[in-house]
């Protein structure tokens, strides 16, 4: 339990560093974007790594992001599933989000996968 607890945090941290102004570091996107990304955005639009990175690098500002109800399911040692909610600070453009992540061969998670995708209203 505990190594999911800590797993938890260090997807997390990864995760929240991409809602805040590391999204436009390119460095860092290629860094921490796996060779195989791919990303079907909140409005349903597939994208790969390269078009990610140049995307997010060239973004003059960025939205604030607020993300809260973090899930993980660990799959393996190698391989993890963090699922979580968005908002935007005046609590509009709710999300439900997936990102499948897997460590690298030199011991550096990197993000594989992600989907965001609008949040049902409740009833």
């Amino acid at each position: 339990m505990r190594i999911n607890t800590m797993l938890l945090d260090t997807l997390k941290r990864l995760e929240c560093s991409l809602h805040g102004n590391r999204r436009k570091d390119r460095k860092w996107l290629e860094q921490i974007l796996h060779e195989g990304f791919s990303e079907i955005t909140r409005s349903g639009v597939l994208v790969d790594r390269a078009q990610t990175i140049e995307a997010l690098s060239g973004e003059d500002s960025f939205p604030a992001i607020l993300s809260s109800h973090f899930r993980l399911i660990s799959v393996g040692d190698n391989f993890a599933i963090l699922h979580y909610r968005t908002v935007n600070p005046d609590g509009s453009r709710a999300s439900l989000r997936s990102s499948c992540w897997e460590i690298s061969e030199n011991g550096q998670w990197q993000l594989v996968f992600h989907q965001g995708t609008p949040e049902a209203e409740s009833v």
